[in-house]
């Protein structure tokens, strides 16, 4: 059984406990939990990849948070990352990845009339709609797939030797762009059109304006390739075109980077070379709540995993999930 089966389990016995016990067990009252989009209406592009929630499910999320969590600042959280994340007092920072037009046009509103700090994460190919991301691109097949003729289905299969189309488009990951655009063009799907008509991405100028009102740009890889699958070297360029992308347009007081899917698998000298070579000042991960030992990181909490629907539940999972971890000493990350 995976880990998301076993918060999925823990779920249902978080209304038996508060928070205030959970994070005095664990020790852990900085947290930094994580969303791509929010949205009331469907989103295609998004809707097999993770659950997108409502406006007044994400409004009920930060409600719960600021009851309990007070709203940390960027200086908080560079100073934080410090110290490992250890903080003496409740609080929570909040960011969002992929750079998704809802940051700009519906997360963003919500947040300032909140009066809460954030991080928004970018993928430098993606903005101003250049590229699509191959996950979404999965996403938008998986979609029509139900209107496509058997016939169609079977002449994108040609193109997937001994593999299933669901399960193939299900795991495609980076090296399956041209696969992807292949069975798009049998299926009579336009990626290119989509990005005009649609724009999932904000443009560069809705970016500016996000850090103009005082929230925090950063990247996530030049375009949110699997760095699990990447060389060192691959992983380094990543990092480092990103970066130079974020400083040569944004400029950000704090020049940060958060991990593409995870950072599972990647070398720990990735981390010190960053360091070292001063490509960021801060990064993150996303294996929840863990404690961190490396220099200048932290874990975020994915908040549509999947595990419920309420904030609430998301995070008391994880405070539970990690003191379940303690007792076996596997709460620390390892890589």
């Amino acid at each position: 059984m995976n880990s998301g089966s076993i918060k999925r389990l823990l779920s249902p016995f978080t209304g038996f406990i508060t928070v205030e016990k959970l994070i005095a067990y664990s020790g852990h009252r900085f947290i930094l939990p994580f969303w791509h989009a929010v949205s009331d209406v469907p989103l295609p592009h998004l809707s097999q990849l993770y659950r997108v929630p409502t406006v007044s499910e994400f409004e009920c999320d930060l409600d719960f948070l600021l009851k309990n969590y007070k709203p940390a600042s960027v200086e908080d959280v560079f100073g934080l990352a410090n110290n490992k994340g250890k903080s003496n007092q409740n609080l929570f920072f909040p960011s969002f990845d992929d750079g998704l037009a809802e940051c700009y046009h519906v997360i963003a509103p919500i947040l300032k009339k909140k009066g809460i700090q954030a991080a928004f994460f970018i993928n430098p190919a993606f903005v101003g709609n250049k590229m699509l991301f191959h996950r979404l691109k999965s996403s938008l097949l998986l979609n029509s797939i139900s209107q496509i003729k058997p016939s169609e289905i079977k002449s994108a299969e040609k193109l997937l030797p001994n593999r299933n189309i669901h399960q193939f488009l299900h795991k495609a990951t980076f090296t399956d762009h041209s696969l992807l655009d292949g069975i798009a063009e049998i299926f009579g799907l336009d990626f290119e059109l989509f990005l005009k008509q649609k724009q999932p991405y904000m443009s560069l100028q809705q970016i500016k304006e996000l850090q103009a009102d005082g929230f925090l740009i950063g990247t996530h890889g030049m375009d949110h390739r699997e760095f699990f699958l990447s060389s060192e070297d691959e992983i380094l360029e990543q990092i480092s075109a990103s970066m130079e992308f974020l400083i040569r347009e944004i400029n950000p007081q704090i020049n940060t980077f958060a991990f593409p899917f995870t950072d599972f698998k990647v070398p720990n000298s990735v981390f010190e070379k960053a360091n070292t070579e001063r490509l960021w000042d801060l990064s993150f991960g996303t294996a929840g709540i863990k404690d961190e030992t490396m220099k200048n990181h932290l874990q975020r909490i994915p908040m549509e995993s999947g595990v419920s629907k309420e904030g609430e539940k998301v995070i008391k999972t994880e405070y539970i999930w990690y003191y379940l971890k303690s007792v076996f000493g596997k709460n620390k990350v390892r890589r």
